[in-house]
């Protein structure tokens, strides 16, 4: 990547080779709002790994969101999957002070991800839809259809990763070229036994067909390495990268968290800082 001390870093070097640092919710700062629109095509232009939430409206369209509930993160109210898109219209998300930030709309999915078909692609840069789903919520077959025609011409460079396997399956299969990933830690926090790094691999290796990313909390790859157990290697093995997350600085990220991560070859971090994260992994 060039320019590193203007533009946000998009991968560090580790020992074995880049990692990439995904944009979470595209930040680069930790106190912006989410979902920035200079942040989408900038990442897209310098080739980041870029995350973006989506949730089913109430008619069945894709908007980008991460909470259930529109406020108090964005500027309106109420329950998502009960209000049309069209409501949402005019509404902005927040900053860590509370404050609307006009770069930051509540857009559908296509609304966007349109803007990137008409701006350059650097060959790394990916996007990443975090499908959320609410508890005994369904993907509805006209959702799937929004969300394969919001990305239409754009399928390689598009990553579906989510709790709700099935669903991201289901997905994918709509979006030809599209990659899958697994986010195993709903599964990890509804059965104990799978805190225990083996049984974690053995679930993830049963469901592995067509995955290649699997989404990994970080303290979970470090437990895993002080145990003795090279998960993240493993799961190289069964051709499957691993992205942790989410890595921001902080009492539980020093020095020696990082040094594992990188050792334990992660592919990819999840942050809300990658300057900061470039700067501490750079400085091990």
């Amino acid at each position: 990547m060039s320019n590193q001390t203007s533009n946000p870093p998009v991968a560090v070097d580790g020992p074995y080779g880049p990692v990439r640092l995904k944009w979470h919710k595209l930040r680069t700062h930790l106190a912006e709002a989410p979902f920035k629109l200079s942040n989408l095509a900038l990442g897209w232009q310098l080739g980041a790994s870029l995350e973006i939430d989506i949730l089913a409206t109430a008619d069945d369209r894709f908007a980008v969101l991460h909470d259930p509930t529109l406020g108090p993160s964005t500027t309106g109210r109420g329950r998502v999957p009960r209000i049309p898109i069209a409501s949402m219209r005019g509404l902005f998300h927040r900053n860590a002070d509370g404050a609307p930030d006009p770069d930051s709309p509540v857009l559908a999915l296509a609304e966007l991800v349109d803007p990137l078909r008409r701006l350059p692609r650097a060959p790394s840069a990916n996007l990443q839809l975090d499908l959320k789903l609410l508890e005994g919520q369904t993907l509805p077959d006209s959702a799937v259809t929004d969300a394969a025609a919001a990305v239409a011409g754009l399928a390689d460079a598009i990553v579906v990763g989510s709790h709700h396997l099935d669903d991201a399956r289901h997905l994918v299969a709509a979006i030809p070229g599209a990659r899958l990933g697994y986010d195993p830690m709903l599964a990890v926090s509804r059965q104990r036994d799978l805190r225990d790094p083996e049984r974690l691999l053995r679930h993830i290796e049963r469901r592995k067909t067509g995955v290649s990313l699997a989404y990994l909390r970080f303290d979970a790859i470090v437990a895993a390495e002080n145990q003795g157990f090279p998960l993240v290697a493993r799961l190289l093995d069964l051709g499957i990268e691993t992205d942790a997350w989410t890595v921001n600085p902080g009492q539980d990220i020093n020095d020696s968290t990082l040094r594992t991560l990188v050792g334990a070859r992660v592919r990819q971090i999840t942050t809300d800082v990658p300057s900061e994260i470039f700067r501490l992994i750079r400085s091990l």
